[in-house]
Order: structure tokens, then sequence, then C-alpha cells
């Protein structure tokens, strides 16, 4: 009989992590498979809880001195996966090293399994993890970073070793009990949501405003139930249960709030649904090995290594962005691309789902020679089986003609024809009218008043709704809307965008907004072109596409333009607006075109087309809605960071360009210091209030007591009086 010492960053019921629970167990069960009566000692924050929940010898963790005592009668010592090797975690990282160090001492087996190390490590850390790990005969890790430090620490690469997270391999198993019962009446498609406590906090208030409104619209988009599925549990304020329910009273849909699940009851339910956006890392590693398109969100570096090295195992790295982008409208448009592509994405899934089973049982078969045991002789079980639908990912071809191409490459300019109906106009008139008036919002809009003429006398848009008129010239941040991002989002827009930029260029929005000319007003805009360095980016966007939702004549302010005159290039980079001499040498009279439009027809603008507008003279609205498309590598200059993915797959920026971490960093503390100033403004404010109140109260006070003075004095003045 053969005895194992597993260590992995477990506890009981206060201490629930499911992702670490979810490695044990895997680990667990397929040990018990391949060692017959295997006998098995946990180390656990909770040992009675552990001991009971899978039937093992426990002991107490961190572990008590001398370790050799728990180490008595081990053949071996397993360190089960985890994200723990890291500075965050001194003491589990000084935990393991003692461990290793004396069962090395005492001539024990050590394997090291499914594990991520850093991304931080102090020098000490280093240093004392190094020695140790040198010496175990079998190391596993879960992404390419980890490898990366192994090596660096001086790990044989003959015994380091690639692997899918320990979990990943982890059996459904069904949930049946009265914990379904809400799920049975719940509507699919099932979008399973994780977030952590962090998003709970005043620093992420913004973000969870914005994540809310997002998560609103992904449902509405699919008409899809959304599902918070808490990984960690715990004492209160320490679990996910707080993130769902401050998520859940910032939404318009209804959020089904679980409590904790075991971790294959976890894997099952993921199994279920259509789609995970998680802030945690092990539902991506179930939806991975579930065959399920996931999203995930990533708030500093070690999640950002851990959540990409999920998803690269998998092959599917790019659906991965940072609460930042988050925070600035990403998600909704990037989930709504992840569940275009679902079909080819469960396929992409299901083949790395194929090619990890196959190489598992290698694996273990080295695993159980490092630990000096025989290789087992059963047959491996059979991957699980992953559902790929028909990919009816095929979008038309050729939706605009060669004939076209060419009239738009002449002109600058091709009308798209009627893109939409009457119904459509009607919705599409409705929502910007309710935007306006402030009974739709959403968290990211940027809205600018319109001046009744002047454009040098615009107001700078401000963020958020400032009253309800319909007198607003500008609307930016409108892809935050369901209806106009599907509108914005179609194949026309695919098609034209790969012409531009190439067919496997991931494609950014810098915005999408409503252009109005109120009804006897509107701004007069100069001539112009929608480029340059006023923009703060690091290339010209190319493409603009431009929707009239009301008739677009001469007489309420249509887009007149220069054919051809993109042709000249970008006549300055410090301004947008053309200079007098400019317009007088390209803007002649006889060469403007007035590009009158019906409602619902289109326009494709190249960005770099001479055109202006005048005012209303009319009485009715000019609206229309306009989005400019960008490649998705498209860098602000100010800020390093990328605009919303709308077309393809996200690119991580900090790991295509790693410059961009210290600049991002920079800006996070200047927004840190920034705000850590407000507050203290707000507090020297509010002290000054507390100040003046007891000023103030004292001056009453100093009142009623003179008040009462004069009371005593009147009669001793009447008695002399006398």
């Amino acid at each position: 009989m053969h005895s194992l010492f597993v260590i992995g960053d477990v506890g009981g019921p206060e201490q629930f992590h499911l992702g670490d629970e979810a490695m044990l167990e895997a680990n667990l069960l397929t040990l018990a498979r391949l060692i017959p009566n295997v006998q098995f000692t946990v180390a656990s924050a909770d040992p009675g809880w552990s001991s009971q929940r899978y039937r093992v010898s426990s002991v107490k963790s961190p572990l008590e001195r001398p370790i050799e005592k728990a180490l008595a009668g081990t053949h071996g010592v397993v360190v089960s996966g985890g994200g723990n090797l890291c500075s965050t975690w001194p003491d589990k990282v000084m935990d393991r090293i003692a461990l290793l160090e004396h069962a090395q001492a005492l001539n024990l087996p050590t394997v090291v399994l499914g594990q991520m190390i850093g991304p931080h490590l102090a020098a000490d850390q280093e240093r004392l993890l190094s020695a140790p790990l040198r010496k175990c005969d079998w190391v596993g890790v879960r992404d390419a970073a980890s490898a990366s430090i192994a090596l660096r620490l001086g790990v044989d690469p003959a015994r380091l070793h690639r692997q899918m997270d320990d979990a990943y391999f982890l059996e459904p198993l069904p949930v049946e009990d009265e914990r379904a019962e809400p799920l049975r009446s719940l509507p699919q498609p099932w979008i399973l949501v994780t977030l952590d406590p962090s998003f709970a906090t005043e620093h992420r208030a913004k973000t969870l405003e914005v994540l809310a409104s997002q998560l609103d619209g992904l449902a509405a988009s699919l008409g899809a139930s959304l599902i918070f599925v808490p990984h960690v549990g715990g004492l209160p304020g320490s679990g996910d249960a707080e993130a769902g329910q401050a998520l859940r009273s910032r939404m318009r849909a209804d959020l089904l709030l679980l409590n904790p699940w075991a971790p294959r009851e976890a894997v099952w339910l993921t199994g279920q649904a259509a789609m995970v956006v998680s802030a945690r890392y092990h539902p991506l590693v179930f939806a991975t090995a579930c065959g399920v398109p996931a999203l995930g969100i990533t708030v500093d570096e070690y999640t950002r290594t851990k959540h990409h090295g999920a998803l690269a195992s998998a092959g599917i790295e790019g659906w991965c962005l940072s609460a930042a982008e988050v925070e600035r409208g990403a998600l909704l448009p990037l989930a709504l691309e992840l569940w275009d592509h679902r079909a080819g994405l469960r396929k992409r899934l299901a083949d790395a789902s194929q090619r990890a089973w196959q190489h598992e049982k290698q694996r273990w078969d080295g695993i159980l020679r490092a630990l000096r045991l025989a290789p087992a002789s059963e047959s491996w079980p059979a991957p699980p089986a992953i559902h790929v639908p028909p990919d009816r990912d095929g979008r038309p071809t050729q939706l605009i003609s060669s004939d076209q191409w060419r009239e738009y490459d002449r002109n600058g300019y091709l009308r798209l024809g009627r893109l939409l109906d009457d119904d459509q106009l009607a919705r599409l008139r409705e929502r910007l009218d309710g935007i306006m008036l402030g009974q739709v919002r959403y968290p990211t809009l940027h809205m600018q008043l319109d001046t009744g003429g002047a454009y040098e006398d615009l107001p700078d848009p401000v963020a958020g709704h400032s009253g309800a008129t319909l007198a607003y010239r500008k609307i930016q941040g409108l892809e935050a809307d369901p209806l106009i991002l599907e509108l914005v989002r179609r194949d026309l827009f695919r098609e034209i965008c790969a012409r531009h930029y190439g067919a496997h260029v991931p494609i950014s929005i810098f915005r999408v907004m409503m252009m109005n000319k109120p009804a006897g007003q509107g701004t007069y805009l100069p001539w112009h072109q929608d480029a340059g360095d006023v923009w703060k980016l690091d290339r010209d966007p190319l493409v603009t596409s431009w929707i009239a939702l009301d008739p677009a004549t001469r007489l309420n302010g249509c887009v007149q333009v220069i054919p051809g005159s993109h042709h000249l290039g970008l006549l300055s980079k410090n301004g947008s607006t053309l200079s007098p001499e400019h317009v007088e040498q390209y803007c002649p009279a006889d060469r403007i075109e007035h590009l009158e439009l019906e409602p619902g027809e289109g326009l494709l603008l190249h960005n770099w087309l001479l055109h202006r507008s005048e005012v209303n003279r009319t009485g009715i609205p000019r609206r229309a809605l306009s989005a400019c498309y960008m490649d998705g590598r498209t860098l602000g200059t100010l800020t390093g960071t990328r605009y919303p993915v709308i077309f393809g797959a996200h690119e991580d920026t900090e790991t295509a360009m790693p410059f961009l971490r210290g600049l991002l960093a920079e800006s996070a503390q200047l927004r840190e210091r920034a705000t850590e100033a407000e507050r203290y403004a707000r507090s020297l404010l509010e002290d000054n209030q507390r100040r003046e109140e007891m000023r103030l109260e004292s001056e009453r006070y100093a009142k009623s007591l003179e008040a009462e003075l004069k009371k005593i004095r009147a009669p001793r003045r009447m008695f002399f009086l006398r």
C-alpha cells in the first residue's frame, strides 16, 4: 500500500475556493484510479472538513513543525495545482518551500503539478524556491510565463512540463436536487458570470456600473438568461457573492445568484451554458474543457497571466480584456463577436480537448515514474463529447460590387442605398429620443448640446446626461446600446472594413454617435477632414458610415463634400478643420456636392474626404447615426489604450507591445493619485463644512446667551428707574 502527502490551497466553508478544491479533487481522483489502495494525507486549513469531503487523512495547513512528523510513513509528496507561488502569497510560498526541502532531505520523491509561478517573486523568494524546485522529480506548469520563470530558477528542462490546468479533466456531476429548481424555469441560452469581491468595492464602482449595463445589453441582444456563479465563498465580505449582489443591484435584467457549488457540479453547470464571462480563472478552465466560448476579465498582471494561460492552452487567447477596457465599454461588442464565432470556437475547443486527453495518459505515466511507481496499465478514459454545431458563420460576400468600389475609390464616398426599413427607423428614432430625454441611460455616453449656429461656441461634450431636451448636437458612445450596436455590426460593414484594413485584422470602433441638427437650429460645421493629431491616435481611421434617420436635404443641413478630395491626403496634422487658404484652394462652389438622403439611406465616407454641413432651416430635425471603424491595433497616443473591438478577436496590448506596461502602470498611478487628491480635497471641504456648522451653532448659542442676559438685565433697569 502506498501513501502520498498532498498539499493544495484548500480549506473549509469559511475559506472555500472552488478552483483550488477542483484541482485537488482532480488529482486525488486520478491518483486513486491509477494507484491501487493508495492512502492520502492532505494539508488543509480545515482538516476535519477536508477529511470528511475527500475521505482522506488530513493535517493542519500551514504545516506545523516538525514537518517530518507529517511526512512519517509517506512514500512521496505531491504539490497540487495552484497560483500561489507568487509574492502575493508569501505564506504559501514559504510553506511549499519548507515541505519540499524536508521531503527531499528524507529522499522522498516530490512532484509539482499544474502550477503558476509568479509573475512576481521577491528576490529572497526566488533564491529560496530555486533549490527545492530544481530537485523536484517533476515540475508541471500551466502557462508559458511560468515555464520561463521555472527555467530561470534552474529547473532542468527534462523535468519541466507544460500541461492543462489540473481541473481541466474533472468529470462533471449533474445537480438534480432543489438547487437546480431555479434553473429549470430559466430560459436558455445561459450566460454564466463570475466576479471577485474587488468588483463590489468603491475602487471598481465605475467598472461595475458599465459592466452591469453591458451585461444588460448582452442579455437583450441574445435573449439570454444571466446566472452569477460564485467560485469563492466564506466569511461575509470575503466571497464572490458580494460582487454578485452589487452587480444585480445595478442591472435591469434578472440575474440569478447561486450559492457556491462543489467543483464537479460547477463543471456540469458550465457545460449547460452558452457563454462564460469571468474575472476568475477557473470558470475559464471549465469553459474551455466543456467547449463553451468564454470571455475573461483581468484586473492586474497576475490575473492577466492566469487568464491568458487558461485561454491560450485551448487556442482562444484573444478573448480576454482588462477591467479598464470593460469600463470603456469594450465588453458588449467583443461578447457579441464571440457569440457570432461560437461554432468555430467550439470546434477549436473540441480539437484542443482531443489533444489534451490523448496526452494525459502519457503525462500521468511520467508522474507515476517520478513518484517511483509503475505506470498505469489500465486504459485512459475517453474525452468528453463536445457538441459542435454546424458552422453558420459563412457570411455573404460581395455585398458591394467591384464597380461600386471603383466609384468609392474615385469619389471618396459611396451611396449604400436603403439600410433601414420603416420599423427599424421608428425604433431607432424612439431610442435616440429616449436617450436625449433621459429615459434610456448608459454610463459610457458623452453628450454635447447644440449651439444653434456657431461652431466656435460649441460646449465640450460631457459624460452622462445633461438634461431632458431634444437639442443635443452629438451623442457619443452609442455602441453601448444593443439596437444601435446591431446596426453598426452588420455584415456590410464587416466587408467594408475587411476591404480597407485586411480580412484578418481586428476592427475597433473609434466612436458611434448621433449627429443631430434640431428643428430650426443646428450648428454650422466647417470644411474639415476626420483625422489628424487632434484625434490623438497613432494612425488615422479610414472608414466612416453615415445613416440618415430623417430626410437629409440642402435645407436641413445634409452633408456636403468635395468628390475625390480624399486623394489630397491629410492637409493638416495639427487639426481637422481646414485653413481659409485650403478652403479657397480646394473647396470652390462649383465642386461642392450635396449628399441628400432619404430616411434609412446610408453613406460610406473616406475619413480624408473634405466635407461640411450647414444649419437646419426646417421644422423637422436632421438626425443621423455615424460610426468610425479603424484598425483594431490603433492606440490612443495619450493613454496607450486601444478601442472596443467590434469585428475579430481582441489582441492583448501589453503582450503585443510590452513597453506599454510601463505607460499604463504610470497612468494608473496618476489616476490613483488624482483620486486620492480628490478624496482628500473632499474631506477638507467636509471638514470646512463641519467647522462652518460649528461656527454658526456657536453664533446661535452666543446670541441666545445674549438674549438671556438682556432678559435678566431688563427687570434691574426697571427697578432703578422707579
